[in-house]
């Protein structure tokens, strides 16, 4: 009864959801084997293809609901400990470490993510990283030319007041890109230098999207000139023929993990190992590495190169750990 009162549920938001055209998206299972429930962060499109990856190797089949990393977190601290998922495929290494700790994640040690470096993964198996990601300037190189303002080549110059109004960046309320951003600018700067800096180009940003992929979009179209995103996001539109151009800044960027696990107590645990199994399996990283710069598995190449000499030493731990606090003192400031 639960399945199918799960499945109802499912549909009913993706009804919703498509209804109202909002960032969450729902997409219905298609497979024979047996059907499981996943959580995600990750963009639609691109789910889409992963899990037909998935479908077409094992025949499971996946119900997906998309939130945003925030929206996520939220909805498992007021589901838990019943789950309205089976697993989570793709989130923040950072969430993952907060769920770890609040007993939220079923262990599985899986035989294929043996290629996988540890630092990649969690020792119990209770997550798998199986890619990582970074931040990125998407710039609209049409407006550019149009207002001519200079090209942006670091985090500083962002500042400059020829930009006022010009910059789209995510809410990091909802959105795991933003405070990604924001925390790699307080471990680039130090909080007091940091806090200085998010006040200074608050006063050039135009508007404070919902989720990290909206800049890429809002600036592909031609709505603001420059957009504070992530990298995929940002190659995605340019190999569409967008007037894009993808800048790392000078100083560097930091970068996340993302995430799959298994949701302690799922009723599917033999198809979610399958899953977890496929995700970590070459044929699942080849699949992965089609849509992600860099993939965790070293022998696979991803849609980028020569990207590890602009990684800061970025600390995850230090980001969850002062997650809460940093956010706080963020909605007194911006909100």
């Amino acid at each position: 009864m639960k399945k199918y009162l799960l499945l109802f549920v499912f549909l009913t938001i993706g009804l919703i959801l498509t209804a109202c055209g909002d960032s969450e998206d729902a997409t219905e299972a298609n497979g024979a084997k047996g059907e499981i429930d996943v959580y995600t962060h990750n963009d639609s499109e691109e789910m889409q293809d992963l899990v037909k990856g998935l479908e077409d190797e094992t025949g499971i089949g996946v119900n997906v609901l998309r939130l945003s990393s925030g929206e996520g977190w939220s909805r498992m601290n007021s589901e838990a400990p019943d789950f309205g998922a089976d697993m989570q495929w793709g989130m923040l290494h950072s969430i993952a470490l907060k769920a770890e700790n609040e007993d939220y994640l079923e262990p599985y040690d899986s035989p294929t993510w043996e290629d996988v470096p540890d630092e990649f993964k969690d020792e119990d198996g209770k997550w798998y990283g199986w890619s990582y990601w970074f931040n990125l300037l998407a710039i609209n190189t049409d407006i550019l030319e149009e207002k001519g303002l200079d090209k942006p080549e670091s985090w500083e110059d962002l500042l400059d007041p020829q930009y006022k109004g010009e910059i789209v960046l995510p809410d990091p309320g909802t959105s795991g890109t933003s405070y990604l951003f924001v925390s790699t600018i307080m471990q680039i700067m130090g909080e007091d230098e940091g806090w200085d800096y998010l006040e200074k180009l608050d006063e050039n940003v135009g508007q404070y999207a919902k989720s990290g992929d909206a800049p890429a979009q809002m600036t592909a179209q031609g709505e603001y000139a420059i957009g504070i995103t992530w990298d995929q996001a940002v190659y995605n539109r340019v190999d569409e023929g967008y007037p894009l151009e993808a800048v790392i800044p000078n100083e560097g960027v930091g970068y996340d993990l993302d995430v799959v696990w298994m949701f302690k107590d799922t009723k599917n645990k033999e198809l979610v190992e399958e899953a977890i199994d496929y995700i970590g399996s070459e044929e699942g990283m080849k699949k992965s590495a089609e849509h992600r710069s860099m993939v965790t598995n070293p022998n696979i190449e991803g849609t980028a190169e020569e990207i590890e000499d602009y990684l800061i030493d970025y600390d995850a731990v230090w980001a969850e750990e002062n997650r809460d606090r940093i956010m706080k003192e963020w909605r007194e400031n911006f909100s």
